[in-house]
């Protein structure tokens, strides 16, 4: 009868195995790939003991080590095909959020804006979800004030789109290219929004930079 010996399983090769495991992660929050770092020294640690100590758990070790590197390679050139897909090549990423919420120069700070091709992130506001869109208000909010009360206009950019381009309302956010302009209508109208995206493309927002959350907070940016 053939005596089976038993090799404790070392830690150092489980704990590799779970933050490579943790870092496909990555390709939804990016920040959780930075844990790749030490799936990779735990694992390079763990073969070591494991050859030093005649501890179990090498095939772990090297998944545990693949997966970070993979991963960790994986996520951040992932997450920069989708930042660029957000916005027109040679469109100035604009923080939305930031300049709204600077109350007393969001105006100047978007006035100094006026004439060049920006991407702005935020939501579309609507009070009827129709099909095919024209035009719509944004703003960094994810839905309009409601029960009768009325939007701030500081808070918002009305959407122009293209010449016949359409675009179908969605709840998620997204990132508009567009050209900035001042609104005519806001001289005579104190409710319109003072700016424009004038000749507007609409795209899905695939990163989450400058948006509010459903909670409320939000970083800023685009």
């Amino acid at each position: 009868m053939t005596d089976f010996k038993y090799s404790p399983i070392s830690l150092m090769a489980v704990t590799s195995l779970l933050l490579g495991v943790l870092c496909i992660l990555g390709l939804i929050f990016p920040l959780i790939a930075i844990v790749a770092v030490p799936g990779v020294i735990f694992g390079i640690a763990a073969k070591s003991a494991i050859h030093h100590y005649e501890l179990g758990g090498q095939k772990l070790a090297r998944l545990g080590i693949r997966l970070s590197l993979i991963f960790g390679i994986l996520t951040p050139v992932w997450y920069e095909i989708r930042f660029h897909s957000e916005a027109l090549p040679g469109y100035k990423r604009v923080n939305f959020l930031e300049i709204i919420q600077d109350r007393k120069h969001s105006e100047s700070r978007l006035a100094a804006l006026v004439g060049q091709n920006v991407c702005l992130k935020g939501y579309a506001l609507l009070r009827s979800r129709e099909n095919e869109l024209k035009s719509f208000p944004m703003s960094y909010h994810r839905t309009s004030s409601g029960f009768g009360s009325k939007d701030d206009p500081e808070e918002i950019v009305l959407v122009k789109l293209l010449e016949g381009k359409f675009w179908k309302w969605r709840y998620e956010a997204i990132a508009v290219s567009g050209t900035l302009a001042r609104n005519p209508d806001a001289q005579t109208d104190p409710e319109a929004p003072k700016f424009i995206l004038e000749q507007s493309e609409v795209f899905e927002a695939r990163t989450s930079d400058g948006l509010l959350l459903s909670g409320g907070g939000g970083r800023g940016g685009c």
